[in-house]
C-alpha cells in the first residue's frame, strides 16, 4: 500500500484553516474592520442563580440545633429509640467510602 505524501499534506493544511472552523453554541462570528474574525462568547443568566444559591447555602446553619437539641432531649429521658442496624450500615458506609476516597 502506497501513502500519497501530497494527498497528507493537503488534509493537514485543510484542517488548520481557521475557515474550517465552526463556532460553537453560545459563540457568535465577528467580522472587524481589518477582515479580522473574532469570536464572542455569551454567558447564559445561571450566573446569578448560581450566586444566589451560594448565598442561601452560605446562610444555612452548618447545624441544626433543633434536631440536636431533640436527640439530646431524648438521650436524656432515655426514650431515644436508635436501630443497631442503621447505625451499623452507616458506619461501614462511612468506612468504605473513605478507603475508597
Amino acid at each position: 500500500m502506497k501513502i500519497d505524501t501530497d494527498k497528507q499534506i493537503t488534509l493537514l493544511e485543510n484542517i488548520n484553516k481557521p475557515s474550517n472552523l465552526k463556532p460553537s453554541a453560545g459563540t457568535t462570528t465577528q467580522q472587524k474592520q481589518g477582515g479580522e474574525i473574532s469570536d464572542l462568547v455569551e454567558l447564559s443568566g445561571k450566573r446569578e442563580e448560581v450566586n444566589r444559591i451560594k448565598e442561601q447555602v452560605k446562610a444555612a446553619p452548618a447545624i441544626d440545633q433543633e434536631k440536636v437539641d431533640r436527640i439530646k432531649a431524648a438521650l436524656k429521658t432515655e426514650t431515644y429509640n436508635m436501630k443497631g442496624e442503621l447505625t451499623a450500615r452507616a458506619m461501614l458506609k462511612s468506612q468504605l467510602l473513605d478507603e475508597i476516597l
